[in-house]
């Protein structure tokens, strides 16, 4: 419990020097579950090696921005979250053991919970502050761009995935990715959005599964933690985009003021998938995101 109270007290000095705070999930009372659980989820050691990757892979992409990626590491912290803050220029990412140790986490659930607070930092529009994407843009990104990035040339990793996904969203994958490496790529991804969604199961939602997903349309963007089944659904809608990621690019972010008008979702456009070109798959969900670009809408 010490070691809770100063990383909490650590992360909110942190706060205050920042303007907004992103964290991966609604507050909860799941660390209270922390000491029956150090023998589950990941290792501290895979929790380093996890974290240590992105560092490497991520330092440059943060320099490019004139910023640098701080990981703090909060293993002995019974936090069950992830959060995203700035002070100047140095984006920080607070990983918490207490996340790293829950059941349902994985080494590559918890790899694409930190490549979600990275997403707040450079996954743009739509934004819920000044700097950070919103929590739907973050998943998105999660697996968009950062699981890309990671695990892009970890083909004989991938493939493990190949044999265990579920008929759905590998048969999804097959449709989208035509080589056996995008394929093995996006089934390791489906793997660690699943693991995600049945950590969200356990705060009390609706148990998300690849056979339901949610087809509820927002009538305008959601900016606050989306419910189980659309976080799943849009950790899918990712790994199934086929558009490049550009690492220097933060879409719509100089825009200001209209960064999260139309002008910053076309701004977004060559970086997503968008019902606007006529995608069945990949497109950001309805269930939290409502795109000012429809089928009939044109860029002029």
């Amino acid at each position: 419990m010490l070691a809770r109270i100063t990383s909490t007290a650590f992360a909110g000095l942190v706060l205050t020097a920042s303007v907004a705070k992103a964290d991966f999930l609604p507050e909860n009372d799941l660390w209270k579950e922390d000491g029956l659980l150090r023998a589950s989820g990941i290792t501290q050691d895979e929790f380093n090696r996890v974290i240590d990757e992105a560092e490497a892979t991520y330092a440059q992409v943060f320099q490019g921005f004139g910023a640098k990626l701080k990981v703090n590491r909060l293993w002995s912290d019974s936090t069950v979250n992830a959060s995203a803050v700035q002070t100047g220029t140095t984006w920080q990412v607070n990983m918490y053991g207490g996340l790293a140790r829950r059941p349902e986490v994985t080494r590559d659930g918890f790899a694409l919970v930190l490549c979600h607070e990275i997403g707040h930092h450079l996954g743009g529009y739509p934004f819920s502050s000044s700097w950070a994407a919103n929590e739907g843009q973050s998943d998105y990104f999660a697996t968009l761009a950062c699981g890309r990035l990671l695990w892009g040339g970890q083909d004989e990793e991938n493939a493990r995935f190949a044999a265990d996904l579920d008929a759905i969203p590998k048969a999804q994958c097959d449709k989208v990715w035509s080589t056996s490496s995008d394929r093995n790529l996006c089934y390791r991804m489906m793997a660690g959005g699943k693991s995600l969604a049945d950590l969200l199961s356990a705060l009390g939602g609706t148990k998300a599964s690849w056979s339901t997903p949610d087809k509820s349309a927002v009538s305008r963007t959601n900016n606050a933690h989306p419910a189980g089944q659309c976080r799943l659904d849009t950790y899918a809608a990712g790994a199934l985009c086929g558009k490049d990621w550009d690492a220097k690019v933060i879409p719509a972010k100089d825009l200001g003021s209209k960064r999260n008008t139309k002008d910053g979702e076309m701004d977004a456009v060559q970086y997503t998938c968008n019902q606007s070109e006529g995608l069945a798959l990949g497109t950001r969900p309805t269930c939290w995101f409502k795109p000012y670009l429809t089928a009939a809408s044109t860029f002029e």
